[in-house]
């Protein structure tokens, strides 16, 4: 839905985010395109996030928490250049953020907690 400020996906326990959701982010004109929120909680099978997160251009906040099987991290993640919060918490495989983060000019939070595989940003 165009007006949706804030998605919560907790305890989905597939290898990937359901297809709605990658549906939904898929293109540019992405009916997720307003989303200001995402988080993804609990997701304990999740071994990535899907490479259209990109489109979501308004996003100001994207929390990862107990995905313990994510070893990625999506790439383009500079074109989020409205992302303001990105905290990882408990994502005990991934290994190292692969996107270029120098572009998210209003990024003011960045938390990397307990990633314990964490060798670089």
């Amino acid at each position: 839905h165009a007006n949706l400020g804030s998605l919560r996906i907790v305890g989905y326990n597939a290898k990937e985010l359901p297809s709605w959701v990658r549906e939904m982010t898929g293109y540019r004109r992405s009916p997720l395109g307003n989303l200001l929120r995402l988080d993804i909680d609990s997701c304990h099978e999740l071994d990535h996030l899907p490479t259209s997160v990109k489109h979501l251009v308004s996003l100001k906040e994207l929390l990862i928490f107990y995905c313990e099987n994510a070893t990625s991290f999506p790439n383009h993640l500079e074109c989020l250049t409205s992302l303001r919060q990105l905290e990882l918490i408990r994502c005990d495989k991934m290994e190292n953020i692969t996107a270029d983060i120098a572009p998210l000019v209003r990024l003011r939070k960045l938390s990397i907690i307990s990633c314990r595989s964490m060798t670089c940003l």
